[in-house]
């Protein structure tokens, strides 16, 4: 009877103990860092990398803490099958399983990006898309800049800052360079519904012209509540033929966006982009209009005023007038706030 009793003792240790290695060891698969590394990185994988070659370049560059663990899962969880060469995303958390399921998976990671309105340079953020997808900057830039390819999708190198329309957008992070652009054309058609264009051809514009007009009011107030009107102004301007005269215009013209005060000097500049010497809209936009702006030109306010001025309270919103008499009195109220505040 004692004998009977201690095998079940026995047994029941075996079990116990077995049941505790086992969640030391699934502790240890799913919990444990495995990497020694502080902020996200990626990692280079060619295609005569192997199971222990990343082992090894993890070891060395990554810190790496059981290499023999990370062999024997890798093997368990077929990594050679599935192993392709790229560029793989290393977070510090990640635990020995979550490690082979990146470059098992990675390919299929999946990254959010946000493109803002107002942004002066839509090639700018080209570098903020490279860092977050695989392929390098320079081959995003080089799409950019190429004329041809631009072509196909209906733009051209003064217009292209019209395409993207500001959101958050979900990216493979393998995306290619022509795929991130044919995603940007897809969102613009999708924006670009029937209703838009019926109220962009009731405003005589192209979506094109929309957008470059809607940079145009973007960058003439933030206040989103005041857009439709400074839209409806400039439309009145249009449609009588009137200079836009639109200080953002000759600030983008000088390549001088942070310009306080317009000068009659500033002018002068010899620009297609300067609306007080060229009727109609510039060639195209001078930013990525926001979203905003862009509902404003086509929900314009109807109203008489051709002429606009800053308010002399800083405020950010405008005084709108229908002569130019009014338009003075405005503008002298302006001018003398900027002269009292030493803006120059």
């Amino acid at each position: 009877m004692k004998t009977l009793k201690s095998k079940i003792v026995k047994v029941a240790l075996a079990i116990g103990l077995l049941i505790l290695v086992a969640i030391s060891v699934i502790t240890f698969l799913y919990k444990s860092k495995a990497l020694r590394i502080d902020s996200e990185t990626t990692m280079q994988i060619s295609s005569s990398d192997s199971i222990e070659s990343i082992s090894a370049k993890l070891s060395e560059n990554y810190g790496l803490k059981f290499p023999s663990v990370f062999n024997l899962v890798a093997k368990r969880m077929n990594l050679n099958k599935s192993l392709k060469n790229g560029r793989y995303h290393l977070v510090p958390n990640m635990t020995i399983v979550e490690l082979v399921r990146v470059f098992r998976e990675g390919k299929n990671r999946t990254v959010n990006l946000t493109f803002n309105g107002n942004n002066d340079d839509f090639g700018l953020s080209l570098k903020y898309v490279g860092q977050k997808l695989e392929p390098d900057i320079a081959d995003f830039t080089k799409l950019y800049y190429d004329s041809a390819f631009i072509a196909s999708l209906g733009f051209n190198d003064a217009t292209i800052t019209a395409l993207p329309i500001p959101d958050t957008y979900n990216f493979y992070w393998h995306t290619s360079p022509q795929e991130f652009f044919q995603r940007l054309k897809k969102e613009y058609d999708k924006f670009w519904n029937n209703d838009r264009l019926l109220k962009a051809e009731q405003c005589g514009l192209t979506p094109i012209e929309v957008a470059t007009l809607a940079s145009i009011v973007c960058k003439e107030t933030n206040k989103v509540d005041e857009m439709p009107m400074v839209a409806g102004m400039y439309l009145n301007r249009l449609r009588i033929e009137m200079p836009l005269q639109a200080d953002p215009t000759i600030k983008f013209a000088l390549g001088e966006p942070g310009l306080k005060r317009i000068l009659n000097i500033h002018l002068k500049v010899e620009s297609p982009y300067n609306t007080y010497m060229n009727k109609g809209l510039p060639p195209g936009p001078i930013c990525v209009p926001t979203k905003q702006a862009l509902e404003a030109v086509l929900n314009f306010s109807q109203h008489g005023f051709v002429f606009m001025c800053a308010k002399e309270d800083f405020s950010g919103y405008h005084n709108f007038s229908s002569t130019y008499a009014e338009h003075l009195k405005n503008a002298h109220l302006y001018q003398t706030a900027l002269d009292q505040r030493g803006i120059k």
